[in-house]
């Protein structure tokens, strides 16, 4: 199975979630399950943010090499998932690529347990308090996606 995380600019919330993710998969032996991610504005090259690296590594968890990067369509067809973190960014890959609309899900969706809206919070260049909603979000969703991949 293929997960692709999408979110804006492929430094914050994608990254995050795929950093976390990965991460989720190797600590449960999951084999065959890989992910990516990409964003929908991407400038192409540039590196996480400090804000999310610090995040992990204040989490022990290993931090992969990452360049944000612009989706593509051979993201989504490599994609048996495109888990999204804005409402916004779901009405976009179906508009540019109406074929793959059954692939596309809210990542906020599997954020189970707490009250939060569909969209995970875009926390760049926002306060503290923003990039921790968005950490929390974000972490919650990977623990309850994995746990539906596991059963």
């Amino acid at each position: 199975m293929n997960i692709l995380f999408v979110c804006t600019g492929n430094v914050s919330r994608s990254f995050l979630a795929d950093m976390l993710f990965k991460y989720e998969i190797e600590s449960h032996k999951m084999d065959n399950i890989y992910s990516s991610s990409a964003g929908l504005f991407a400038s192409q090259g540039s590196p996480p943010d400090p804000k999310m690296v610090d995040y992990l590594l204040k989490k022990e968890i290993p931090v992969k090499r990452h360049e944000a990067r612009q989706i593509s369509r051979q993201d989504v067809e490599w994609a048996d998932r495109i888990l999204v973190m804005e409402k916004e960014h779901e009405r976009m890959i179906e508009a540019s690529w109406p074929d793959v609309k059954e692939k596309v899900e809210l990542l906020g969706r599997f954020a189970s347990g707490v009250q939060v809206a569909d969209d995970v919070i875009d926390p760049f260049g926002r306060s503290p308090y923003h990039y921790r909603l968005a950490q929390s979000q974000i972490t919650l969703a990977m623990r309850s996606l994995v746990k539906s991949l596991i059963s």
